[in-house]
């Protein structure tokens, strides 16, 4: 009896052993530029988010096609159309409207950004009652100020580039931009040329969110990248290095 049991035996350890399935999977991003974390369009993607996914697709045997789209095409085609396999980012308290029904999976965190206004220096600590108007980009939702934008005490301006909401505050439009400091740094820094022309007021409302991929048909997916994120700590330091990324 022992002697045909071993090859049931031997099958099972062979299926328990046996790699994870590699899978050729539709990653839907955002065609919005938030570099240094990503940038999307039509034929591209790149920054931060791009190579933590590649290095993760490469370890697990993953391939990973890219489709970015607006912030609003993209939730539908994750939610209602399911043509994309994967969502960066994500947060479970994003959009959770339109999510009401739906069994999402959420990775842990790629990387902590900070969000809140972005003012002139000189603007920098006069006060919530100072803020009037604001600019953030088209998909949106500045969580720390909602009860105000809801009593209409301040008004959203929404754009479709972060460069060009930085600009409505340069150029007097508004009273303060809705970013992530990370990604409003870069652009000042590296685009626009102009270290300093706005400042983080940390006085402000503001709220620290985990940029994570998400999935609704492969929660598998979503628990290896969490391994990776803890396997391979080291390789995601040396990324955010690259991009002088720290959270």
């Amino acid at each position: 009896m022992m002697n045909a049991r071993l090859p049931t035996s031997l099958l099972l350890l062979g299926l328990l052993s046996a790699p994870a399935l590699a899978l050729d999977l539709t990653v839907g991003v955002e065609s919005s530029d938030y570099l240094p974390i990503s940038k999307g369009d039509s034929g591209t993607y790149v920054g931060y988010a791009r190579d933590v996914l590649d290095a993760f697709a490469a370890k697990y045997g993953h391939k990973f096609t890219y489709k970015a789209m607006p912030v609003a095409r993209l939730y539908d085609e994750f939610l209602v159309q399911k043509s994309v396999d994967l969502k960066f980012p994500d947060n479970p308290i994003w959009a959770q409207n339109l999510k009401q029904g739906a069994t999402i999976s959420y990775s842990k965190g790629l990387v902590t950004v900070t969000e809140g206004l972005m003012v002139t220096p000189a603007n920098k600590g006069k006060g919530l009652a100072a803020v009037g108007k604001i600019s953030t980009l088209r998909g949106f939702t500045p969580w720390p100020y909602m009860d105000q934008i809801k009593t209409k005490k301040i008004s959203v301006s929404e754009v479709n580039s972060a460069e060009a909401a930085i600009k409505m505050v340069e150029g007097g439009r508004v009273d303060g931009v809705y970013l992530g400091t990370l990604a409003t740094t870069y652009i000042m820094n590296e685009v626009l040329k102009q270290p300093g022309m706005l400042v983080f007021d940390d006085k402000l409302p503001n709220s620290k969110n985990d940029f994570t991929i998400s999935s609704i048909a492969h929660p598998n997916v979503i628990k290896q990248m969490d391994e990776f994120l803890v396997t391979e700590k080291d390789t995601v330091a040396k990324i955010k290095s690259k991009y002088k990324i720290s959270d």
